[in-house]
């Protein structure tokens, strides 16, 4: 158990830099859809059991290295060192159990990090319903209103809902309106909130790895990628508005790890830049995803526990039999004779230098002689028994002792891990959410009030949330946030001048629409 849990952890972790390198050549060529779907590698990696070694044919096994026994050896011999010092110092000191150790403080971190993500979350979930509206139904899906989001975002996989900002109605036409709603709508339809929280429990039981933290972020913008490209195809002609929906949520930010928002700004460019180079036919998304399978599948394949290495140079690959069959008429004349003459060493010899070919029989209708009687064999004094010899360990196996002392630490590790996940499910549990929530948003208003010098005055009557949202402007440099997006803009339109695989008509359009953004955006900031 514990190699495998430590080969897999390696085993994905190559295959998020496999991904993270192939990502962005896919995209290009396939489409964002086919990038994202190259994240189910090390997600499934993640989970694929260990292949059984009896699933390979006995007469072509080959050479397999075990890692999962190697690490169990190492640490029953890690284990026993100190055991047999002890028994020949007194003095010695308590031998440590370090693999036992590392196996329960990486849990406690998964645990931590998981219980720590899902707290900020129902936190953000909380403080956000609380402050909505009774919004409306679209699509099945509960849509509000609430002062806390500054972009539309969607959560929830049980109990689903779309957020949208106090100004939506006055910020966004209705074209955008339309845009951003089918969005997030895309979002839940897609399964990307529950591809989300499946992405947070493997980044938490990868909570040491910067790696998975990378390729998380990654995982992310690959997601909202491939929902602008769904979007797209249902509305190809409607590029120009959902760019301009996507700058007006530029400042958005993506709140907590489940929540998908519309447009966070670190992806703008990128965004904009694949929303120009949307248009793309049936066949190559079609061969985009059927790359994206076999990409998934040949990973799988070579990197699985238990997968099939090169044959052995040292094992022969067949298995000679250890007695060779002797004819009929030779074991007859052993039996007369009760010696053996040097003709029929030499036929022996003779036999066994052959490829282990048994000489046919002899026909049924020949005739047989008669055999005469047999000297009966003088009696053999007994010979006094062998006492039994222990099991002993063999080359790349393990004795029936040390078997049953792995198995003894692996049944304590498991049982201490379920303690710990016990004890975690109950520290959950006695959280006071309502008063964690309470709190936390008085000292954020504290702090805020304190560090943002520009924020306008209080309104009457106004809450935390609102309270928290004034404060807030009052930090931002809005003209600084003004002048990076329209940087990121002009640098946009430059590409898509730049670009020779785009028509004419294209990228009229899309120079149009990110002009008249900026236009907007200039005006906005400008008040």
């Amino acid at each position: 158990m514990i190699g495998w849990t430590i080969e897999a952890l390696a085993a994905s972790t190559l295959l998020m830099l496999v991904v993270l390198a192939l990502r962005g050549p896919v995209a290009r060529r396939f489409g964002a859809q086919a990038a994202y779907l190259l994240w189910l590698l090390p997600a499934l990696r993640m989970i694929l059991p260990r292949i059984p070694e009896t699933a390979v044919p006995v007469q072509a096994m080959p050479t397999h290295i075990d890692i999962a026994r190697l690490i169990a050896a190492a640490a029953l011999r890690a284990h026993q060192a100190p055991a047999t010092a002890a028994a020949a110092s007194p003095a010695s000191a308590v031998s440590v159990d370090w693999l036992t150790i590392g196996l329960m403080l990486w849990l406690g971190g998964a645990l931590s990090y998981l219980a720590w993500q899902l707290g900020r979350h129902y936190r953000f979930m909380s403080v956000a319903l609380e402050n909505s509206d009774r919004g409306f139904l679209r699509g099945g899906i509960k849509v509000r209103l609430s002062p806390v989001v500054s972009g539309p975002l969607a959560a929830g996989i049980f109990h689903r809902h779309i957020l949208l900002p106090e100004d939506f109605e006055r910020r966004y036409t209705g074209a955008e309106q339309q845009l951003a709603l089918a969005h997030e709508l895309a979002h839940h339809r897609r399964g990307d909130l529950i591809a989300n929280g499946a992405a947070l429990v493997m980044l938490a039981l990868h909570w040491f790895n910067p790696i998975a933290h990378w390729a998380y972020r990654a995982f992310r913008a690959d997601q909202e990628l491939a929902c602008d490209a769904t979007v797209l195809g249902a509305s190809p002609e409607a590029r120009s508005d959902y760019g301009r929906a996507l700058i007006k949520s530029a400042a958005a930010g993506m709140p907590g790890t489940a929540a998908c928002a519309l447009g966070p700004a670190t992806e703008l460019k990128r965004r904009i830049t694949m929303i120009a180079h949307s248009t793309r036919s049936r066949a190559r998304r079609l061969a985009g995803a059927a790359l994206a399978t076999i990409l998934v599948g040949a990973g799988l394949g070579l990197t699985a526990s238990g997968s099939i290495a090169a044959p052995s140079k040292i094992a022969p690959a067949s298995v000679k039999p250890l007695f060779h069959a002797q004819p009929h008429a030779k074991l007859i004349m052993v039996a007369n004779s009760g010696n053996v003459t040097d003709s029929d060493n030499d036929g022996d010899r003779a036999d066994s230098d052959q490829d282990d070919a048994v000489p046919p029989p002899a026909p049924l209708d020949s005739p047989v002689q008669p055999v005469p009687p047999v000297p009966p064999v003088p009696m053999v004094s007994p010979v006094a028994p062998v006492p039994p010899v222990p099991p002993v360990a063999v080359k790349y196996g393990l004795s029936d002792a040390d078997t049953a002392e792995i198995n003894r630490q692996v049944r304590e590790a498991a049982e201490q891990a379920r303690q710990g996940g016990e004890l975690a499910r109950q520290a959950i549990g006695n959280i006071d959410f309502a008063k964690l929530s309470h709190d936390s948003m008085v000292e954020a208003r504290t702090e805020l009030e304190r560090d943002c010098k520009h924020a306008k005055p209080a309104a009457p009557g106004e809450n935390d949330a609102q309270a928290i949202q004034r404060l807030a402007m009052g930090c931002v440099d809005m003209a600084a946030i003004g002048r990076e997006v329209q940087a990121s803009l002009k640098q946009a339109m430059e590409e898509i001048r730049a670009d020779q695989h785009i028509s004419d008509a294209d990228r009229a359009r899309a120079l149009a629409g990110i002009s008249a953004a900026r236009a907007e955006m200039a005006k906005k900031f400008a008040q």
